[in-house]
């Protein structure tokens, strides 16, 4: 079974365990289903990308089918380990990128010095800001911020990102009427 299969599954399991199913549903299945693969799907999710996971995953912990804990953990640790993975991809090759063009050369400078100046808010917010989740690390590592400094920021980030999903769409399937 692939990943994207997975996801599908564990989407599909999710939203017939919140609605009201026909009586061949079992939802006790759906339940183990979502206990054993769930966290591992939200992992590997929210390494790609994962607000929608996170959206249907908060939901889910509302309504008692996840536990936020595990879902906020496996959440920050998948999306802050897929922020390092660029960091340290950038060093060579966006580097070596950057000096072949003209154009990124002549913006360059300027960017990499402003993210540098505000590098503690720009890997904070990152996350939270669509288009910029792979361009701030590419940029922080390109530009010479210290590995351990973006790793920690980055950790951080992860964990309020995932905490501010899971808290928002909590709510919402809380309020979700499960039979």
């Amino acid at each position: 079974m692939n990943l994207f299969s997975l996801l599908i599954n564990i989407s599909v399991i999710g939203t017939l365990a919140l609605s009201d199913p026909s009586a061949s549903f079992d939802k006790n299945m759906a339940v183990r289903f979502l206990s054993h693969w769930g966290y591992f799907a939200i992992l590997f999710a929210a390494f790609w990308e994962g607000e929608a996971v996170l959206i249907t995953a908060g939901t889910l912990c509302g309504a008692g089918l996840l536990d936020w804990r595990l879902t906020i953990l496996a959440a920050a640790i998948g999306g802050s380990a897929g922020d390092q993975i660029y960091f340290y991809a950038a060093h060579d090759r966006a580097a070596r990128t950057i000096k072949k063009s003209k154009r990124l050369s002549k913006w360059y400078p300027k960017i990499s010095k402003f993210v540098l100046r505000h590098s503690t808010v720009a890997v904070l917010l990152s996350r939270f800001a669509a288009g910029l989740r792979i361009t701030i690390p590419l940029v922080c590592a390109t530009a010479g911020m210290p590995a351990r400094k973006y790793s920690i920021l980055n950790l951080v980030s992860g964990f309020a990102w995932a905490s501010f999903w899971v808290a928002v769409t909590y709510q919402i399937g809380a309020r979700l009427p499960v039979s």
